[in-house]
């Protein structure tokens, strides 16, 4: 059973192991800790156990040394694929042999649920750390040494994750994170820009709408009419052109936010995480509803705005000092009905708000003297870390006011 309470770091830490499987956002918020336990342990060795769809994240994260693999896409295959049976057992099988034998000090389990407690345990490593009761999930807490009690049952998960570690006893103050940009995905993304229409605005640095989630999380996605006008507000505000991104499957989606657009929108290519990443570096602002590429938005230091309708903003609001939510409060939000199909929380949310909110923004970037330009290092333009601000929030269910929140208003 784990102790009662967690105590400070006592010992030389060697081997780290990290738990953060999925998703894109979630593995993009534990980032921040990633760069305190960094500043802690300087000589340590930390790895990163992590899903096919998110690992190309951290590929070239200068904070890790090394990324485990977790075979979830071939395992997700065998009920469709019993053939499949064997070599997904191989990939789980040597994905236990390697965690296993790395013979690891330290296991921290940022996620929390029965899965990754389960994959802690199996480690065999001596101390292995994750969430106390309240955060903690199926009863994960069990396979932990030291199960960490955090100070509120309701936080933002950047502010989750810190908070565990510090109760460790590691320095969580100014956390930083970014994605490192490899010089062809910048490439590749200039490439496309080049091709913009040259307007009132700079083609270099485009509005990015990117409309789309996964198929599981379409119910937080703000309709494609909306999106679209909102589009044209802040594209009439700004003057810069309007590129629509999307992901795996969400092409159909992307094209009818251009064909509901009165300004002209131009389709973004297929992009890669790391592309996709590069051209959000660029964005004059970034709106999306609750998706990976949101909090990809506010590390790499862009502007961005989340629409949100059933997602809690205390738990999910952007992080950084250009983040900000366009979000209306009704009687049955926030909530995690997938199967929701009125999604009044969506429908109700003005684009005029959206625009509004991304155009406040700009204007803060603006003034922060924030801009785009590419650096000797190749780690892109914008290139200097995003600081996360603490977030906060209350502790009954309907939660506290996220900073920089902008409410839904009534009219269109």
């Amino acid at each position: 059973m784990p102790s009662s309470g967690v105590r400070a770091v006592e010992r030389i830490i060697v081997k780290v192991l990290i738990i953060r499987l999925s998703a894109i956002g979630d593995v993009v918020r534990t980032l921040p800790a990633l760069s305190c336990l960094r500043r802690a342990w300087p000589d340590a060795h930390i790895d990163w156990a992590v899903e096919e769809a998110s690992g190309e994240i951290l590929e070239d994260q200068p904070d890790i040394n090394g990324i485990v693999v977790f075979p979830r896409r071939r395992l997700s295959r065998i009920p469709l694929h019993p053939d499949g049976i064997p070599a997904a057992w191989r990939d789980l099988r040597a994905f236990l042999d390697t965690i296993r034998d790395a013979r690891y000090d330290v296991v921290i389990d940022f996620q929390g649920t029965l899965k990754t407690g389960i994959l802690s345990r199996l480690t065999r490593a001596p101390r292995r750390i994750g969430f106390g009761r309240g955060h903690a999930r199926e009863m994960s807490q069990v396979f932990y040494t030291e199960a960490v009690a955090l100070p509120r049952r309701k936080m933002n998960r950047v502010d989750r994750a810190l908070a565990m570690i510090e109760g460790i006893g590691v320095d969580v103050s100014n956390p930083v994170s970014d994605i490192p940009e490899a010089p062809v995905d910048a490439s590749y993304v200039a490439s496309f820009l080049e091709t913009l229409p040259r307007g009132g605005g700079d083609p270099a640095q485009p509005v990015v709408i990117f409309p789309g989630t996964s198929a599981g999380q379409a119910y937080k996605r703000y309709p494609p009419g909306h999106f679209a006008r909102a589009a044209d507000r802040i594209a009439e505000a700004t003057g810069a052109p309007v590129v629509v991104a999307w992901g795996p499957g969400e092409e159909t989606l992307a094209e009818e936010v251009i064909d509901a657009m009165e300004t002209p929108g131009v389709m973004a290519p297929s992009l890669s995480l790391s592309q996709l990443s590069a051209l959000i570096r660029r964005s004059l602002v970034f709106v999306s509803s609750d998706t990976g590429p949101m909090h990809m938005a506010w590390t790499v230091g862009a502007p961005v705005v989340a629409v949100l309708g059933p997602t809690d903003p205390v738990l999910n609001h952007p992080g950084g000092p250009l983040g900000t939510v366009a979000y209306r409060k009704i009687a049955c939000s926030p909530c995690r009905n997938r199967g929701c199909i009125a999604r009044t929380c969506l429908e109700s949310l003005p684009p005029d708000t959206v625009a509004r909110a991304a155009i406040e923004v700009v204007r803060r970037a603006s003034a922060a003297g924030r801009t785009i330009t590419s650096g000797d290092s190749g780690s892109g333009p914008g290139s200097a870390p995003a600081r996360h601000l603490a977030i906060g929030g209350g502790d009954g269910e309907g939660g506290g006011a996220a900073p920089g929140m902008t409410p839904g208003g009534s009219g269109a």
